[in-house]
């Protein structure tokens, strides 16, 4: 019988994203750091850095889900025009 691994959080890097977002949110960027957002997320101090090396790692991260997310709403405010 093979050993599992006893890590198992579901979405452990849409969690941190989430807890990350929140966190600046309530208190800027002062408030911002690996232990914070595992606190947060429920998870261990070591468990985001399974998806983010380091707080910078993380707050690109979180700035490119926020790029995303404007680039979707503007796309839906302003839709490609049809071909001639």
């Amino acid at each position: 019988m093979a050993r599992t691994s006893a890590y198992h959080h579901g979405d452990l890097r849409a969690a941190c994203l989430r807890a990350a977002r929140e966190l600046l949110e309530e208190d800027g960027s002062a408030g911002l750091s690996l232990r914070a957002v595992a606190r947060r997320a429920g998870v261990s101090a070591t468990a985001p850095y399974r998806h983010y090396a380091d707080r910078e790692a993380l707050v690109s991260a979180v700035a490119a889900e926020g790029y995303r997310e404007l680039a979707e709403h503007l796309a839906g405010a302003h839709p490609a025009p049809p071909g001639p």
